[in-house]
């Protein structure tokens, strides 16, 4: 009988770490989501700004001719 609620303990344990566990990477997949749309768009920005820069400094595109 011992062993029996032992294994039940166990099993529940178990359970409860892989539960866990999957919390753990859906909330760090979640993160990483987040931060990756971050940089995508910081990157943006200064991908920008550094285009109007150049475009400040070096003036408009001339015409082909």
């Amino acid at each position: 009988m011992l062993a029996v609620f032992a294994a039940v303990v166990l099993g529940g344990v178990a359970l409860m770490f892989v539960a866990a566990g999957r919390e753990v990477d859906r909330q760090l997949e979640s993160e990483v989501e987040r931060v990756e749309r971050d940089l995508d768009r910081d990157f943006g920005t200064i991908r920008r700004d550094v285009r109007r820069e150049l475009d400040r400094r070096l003036g408009p595109p001339e015409a082909p001719r």
